[in-house]
């Protein structure tokens, strides 16, 4: 029996990967706690093999006001749970970072792949607080625990919150697309469940890049309108217009190349449970 215990227990992420684990009652218990008090200092970890740290400012805000912020929930309080869970016994720590550690996409139409030796280059404060915890992480690691960091892609499933909501909503009523070919890699929720579950049997730490696919922006508009029975025209057409807006704001977040090398994410064999179309129709419809 593995001990899991999950932060930030009522979050997107969080509810689905204690759904998963609880499909397998004889393998592991669960338990979740909030970390919005400090109740949970009282508690501790005792108990616990592994804590998936679910909990922090998961979106990204261009407000300099919420720097410290994103300072003080991504990077501070997470160094203080991971202490707390080491000196408790937990052998195993996880964290959800993101690739935003290598800053914004490049400008609409720029090739951009995540590789080994891609060196994180945050631009923003979301960024660094998401690097600096991870740093901090490998600082407290050793055999007697291991710290995984998982720079995630943009995550989408049933109750999302973020950019594939704004393009859902366009894909869903507007008649035509761009047909721009960039490189978005893109995860479903329940597989990111099944790759954290992996990575708690395999006791592992370091860095994990969990990607289920590399898609345009394009591809997942179009699947999206097509899980409801719509056809999206895809024109190349409208691309001058993408490469001339695509220098900054929404479109170069849209339009942007940001997939991680597919190597990187073979960690682990036949651990992703739905393909890109069942993802979608899951996340759209069922």
């Amino acid at each position: 029996m593995i001990n899991v215990l999950i932060t930030g227990g009522g979050g997107f992420i969080a509810g689905a990967v204690r759904s998963r684990l609880e499909e397998f009652p004889g393998r592991y218990r669960v338990g979740c706690v909030s970390l919005r008090d400090g109740a949970w200092r009282e508690k501790g970890f005792s108990g616990w093999d592994c804590v998936v740290h679910a909990a922090g400012i998961a979106h990204v805000k261009n407000d300099p006001a919420l720097e410290g912020e994103y300072l003080r929930v991504n990077r501070d309080l997470t160094l203080e749970v991971a202490r707390r869970a080491k000196a408790d016994g937990a052998r195993q720590f996880i964290f959800l970072s993101s690739v935003i550690v290598y800053g914004d996409p490049p400008p609409a139409g720029a090739r951009f792949t995540i590789g080994p030796d891609t060196p994180p280059a945050p631009a923003n404060a979301y960024g660094r607080s998401k690097l600096e915890a991870e740093e901090g992480l490998r600082a407290l690691a050793d055999e007697g625990f291991r710290a995984a960091a998982l720079r995630l892609p943009m995550v989408f499933g049933r109750g999302c919150k973020g950019n594939y909501n704004a393009l859902a909503a366009l894909a869903r009523k507007s008649p035509v697309f761009p047909r721009f070919e960039n490189r978005r890699g893109v995860l479903y929720v329940e597989n990111l469940a099944e790759y954290i579950r992996r990575i708690i049997d395999a006791g592992e730490g370091g860095l994990f890049f969990p990607q289920d696919e590399i898609v345009s922006t394009a591809q997942l508009a179009a699947q999206i309108a097509r899980a409801h029975g719509r056809r999206l025209s895809l024109l190349r057409a409208l691309n001058p217009a993408v490469r001339l807006l695509g220098r900054r704001g929404m479109v170069r977040r849209a339009f942007g190349d940001m997939a991680a090398d597919p190597a990187l994410a073979a960690r682990f064999e036949k651990w992703r449970r739905y393909d890109f179309e069942a993802s979608i129709r899951r996340t759209e419809i069922e």
